[in-house]
């Protein structure tokens, strides 16, 4: 891909945006309510953030969560890196970008995204999926998770949509500490995330 490529390069902590397709992306995340179970919309939603080039965490939520006796379960993800070495610098312009291409495709800064889900009555299911900037992201580089992370809950809405499962699809830039692990209290609790 070019200096001026179209969408996203890399995954994981490699993860780079485009600057000119992605520099207004405002980082937000959603609650849906399903159809189906809580484990079905975890794996669904996880599913569709790795398409976007986010890594699972190795965290194990599920334990944490079993011994508090949550209602709810979750999975992390995440994407980016605040700290790119001198080495790491030289290695992309040595592998063929070009120092112009770094600066319009800058690493997209480390951003968490956790998706939790419980079961509500009636064989419904409310999920939430709800990104977590670092403390230490570069102003503006979280442009590129926020492109990811939109595009995952366009497609998830989209195919909950056509399989007839979606109830409700809102779009926040956060959530109230109501226990939910995707809300920023329990993921600082939970996964030490500042």
């Amino acid at each position: 891909m070019g200096i001026l490529g179209v969408g996203n390069l890399g995954r994981g902590r490699d993860a780079r945006f485009n600057r000119f397709l992605h520099g207004r992306s405002v980082l937000k995340g959603a609650r849906f309510v399903l159809r189906g179970s809580p484990a079905d919309a975890v794996t669904l939603a996880v599913t569709q953030l790795i398409m976007e080039g986010f890594i699972a965490r190795e965290d194990d939520l599920a334990t944490q969560l079993r011994e508090r006796r949550s209602e709810w379960i979750a999975q992390a993800v995440e994407i980016g890196g605040n700290k790119v070495s001198w080495g790491e610098g030289v290695v992309d312009y040595v592998l063929g970008n070009t120092a112009l291409d770094i600066v319009l495709r800058p690493r997209i800064s480390h951003t968490l995204v956790v998706v939790s889900a419980r079961e509500l009555p009636e064989a419904r299911t409310e999920l939430h999926v709800f990104p977590h900037m670092s403390r230490e992201a570069r102003p503006g580089s979280y442009a590129g998770a926020a492109s990811r992370l939109s595009d995952s809950l366009d497609a998830l809405s989209e195919a909950c949509t056509a399989d007839g499962t979606l109830i409700s699809d809102e779009r926040s830039l956060g959530i109230p500490n109501e226990g939910s692990p995707a809300s920023q209290v329990m993921v600082k609790e939970l996964l030490g995330w500042d």
